[in-house]
Parts: C-alpha cells; sequence; structure tokens
C-alpha cells in the first residue's frame, strides 16, 4: 500500500507556473510540490468575505484567476494559515527552496515559518514587496526535512474587501519525494520483523520510483503516542532499520545511499485519541532525493 498522495511516484516531472506578478517559478517535481493538508487556519480581523475565509483554497498548484473567485484564502488582519505537505517534503538545495503565491498586484508582507514536526518553528523572515521566494539555506538545519508552512500576515494596511495576504498556493522548490507504508502492513503489534507479505509491498514501492538522478534514501519509522518516549523511539529506529536491511539488497538501489531515522511519537500526522489516527501515525516514511 504505497501512499503517493493518489499520484504514480515516478510520475512527477518539473513544470512552471505563473505568480501573480508575471514571474515563471519552476517546481521540479510538478504539482506533487504544493501543500496538501490543511492544519490551521485563523482568520484575522476584519474579516474577509466567506468564500476567501477557507483555508483549503490555498491547497495544491495555483488556480486563482480573478478578485472574488473563491480560489485563494484570505488571512485578515494578522491572521495565520498553517498547511502541510504529505507527498513531498521541503529541502534546501541551491537557490530558492519555498515560493508563495500571492495573489494581487503587490506580495503582502507575510511571515513564513517551516517546521519538521508542527510544533518547533524556524522563522525564515517575511515575504512582501516583489518577493515571494526564499532560500531556507542558513537558517534551517541542513540535511532535514520539513513537512509544515506557517504563514501570519503581518497586521498592517487591512483595508478593502479583502484584508490581509491572500495565498492562493504554497510549493517547495527544493523538494524531495515523500512515500510512505502503514506499520500496520510491514510489521505485526510490537514487532520489527518485517512480516512476509510486508515484502512485496517494499518490492511495489521500489518498482514505482524512477531512480535515475536519484542519490539519496531516508527511511524513518514512526510510532503512535501508547507506551514510552524512550520505547517508541527504540521500535521506530528498529523497524527502519529492518526496511533498510532488506532494500540494501535490491539491484535498483545499487548507488543510492541509504540512511535510516527513528522520529518515534514526535511526528503525528493525526490525533493519537482514536485508532483510526493512532493507525495513521504508525507508519514507515521513504524520503528520496
Amino acid at each position: 500500500m504505497v501512499e503517493a498522495g493518489g499520484r504514480d511516484a515516478g510520475a512527477e516531472g518539473s513544470e512552471t507556473y505563473s505568480d501573480s506578478q508575471g514571474r515563471g517559478i519552476v517546481f521540479p517535481l510538478g504539482a506533487t510540490s504544493f501543500a496538501d493538508q490543511l492544519v490551521d487556519y485563523r482568520v484575522g480581523q476584519p474579516r474577509p468575505k466567506a468564500k476567501e475565509r477557507r483555508g483549503e483554497n490555498a491547497l495544491g498548484p495555483p488556480d486563482f484567476e480573478k478578485a472574488g473567485d473563491g480560489r485563494a484564502t484570505t488571512l485578515g488582519c494578522s491572521g495565520t494559515l498553517i498547511l502541510r505537505f504529505d507527498d513531498n517534503v521541503l529541502v534546501d538545495q541551491p537557490g530558492d527552496d519555498l515560493h508563495i503565491f500571492e495573489v494581487g498586484k503587490d506580495v503582502e508582507p507575510t511571515y513564513v515559518a517551516i517546521s519538521k514536526d508542527g510544533s518547533d518553528w524556524i522563522d525564515l523572515g517575511a515575504i512582501g514587496g516583489g518577493t515571494a521566494s526564499l532560500d531556507i539555506a542558513g537558517v534551517a538545519d541542513a540535511g532535514m526535512a520539513y513537512r509544515y508552512v506557517r504563514l501570519v500576515d503581518d497586521g498592517v494596511d487591512c483595508k478593502g474587501r479583502w484584508p490581509g495576504a491572500d495565498i492562493d498556493a504554497v510549493g517547495a522548490i527544493g523538494a524531495a519525494m515523500l512515500l510512505q507504508i502503514p506499520g500496520s502492513v510491514l510489521f505485526d503489534h510490537d514487532s520489527s520483523k518485517l512480516r512476509a507479505d510486508a515484502l512485496a509491498e517494499i518490492d511495489r514501492l521500489t518498482s514505482s520510483v524512477d531512480w535515475a538522478g536519484r542519490a539519496t534514501l531516508t527511511i524513518i519509522g514512526h510510532t503512535d503516542s501508547s507506551g514510552s518516549d524512550l520505547y517508541n523511539q527504540d521500535l521506530s529506529l528498529r523497524r527502519a532499520e529492518s526496511v533498510r536491511d532488506y532494500m540494501s539488497s535490491q539491484e535498483a538501489l545499487d548507488g543510492i545511499q541509504i540512511s535510516v531515522e527513528g522520529a518515534g511519537e514526535k511526528e503525528p500526522i493525526a490525533s493519537n485519541l482514536t485508532e483510526t489516527g493512532r493507525s495513521e501515525n504508525r507508519r514507515v516514511e521513504f524520503i528520496i532525493r
């Protein structure tokens, strides 16, 4: 059960999208590059009109056409928007790494922060004027992958029908592919030994990726919050190592540098208060660059 946002893992390709200033921004992973999930939207005051008061308008590739079409999210004065990438992650590459599609004649000042887990944030500074792309080098931790982006309107000059910044899309120019397999497919409860039928699922993941031009694969184990932090950290690492040990023998990965991480319970993607959420959190992720 390879999960890749409904797209064939090897089907992504470079695409260029134009922003409201007429600039063409190249995204190496194409439509996969854009934020997929709304985490939080707290509209500021004064509030925009109802159809621009939907955080989901900022998901996916840019599609804004004209003012009032309901295809962008207006933050309102000092409003906040938090989005998450599900089928890719933001990473540092040469040049700009993140682009905010803020619609209108000018890029309204908006503070931008990124996070690996949605809890600890790294401030990147602000977009505004004619600048809507940011380079995370020197600010973010080298070699790290980030899944969350937070936008906060600066709270200044919030007049008119659309008060505050108007966000059409948020895309990772510096992006790495993110795939995942549910933990229940790979392991029995509290075990780090791969199930017999797990091997075929890993094989499917390997064959779904075009490995030409790839250099690294990071395998990350995740658990739910049941049990102690220490136990979950150890279990998640052992599970990642089990997957690595099997994948290291695959011919398609010859020359690919493989590393492992154990995230334990620290990076949930769903609530641990329900069994459905806990099941989503038990997973193994694959970051491919």
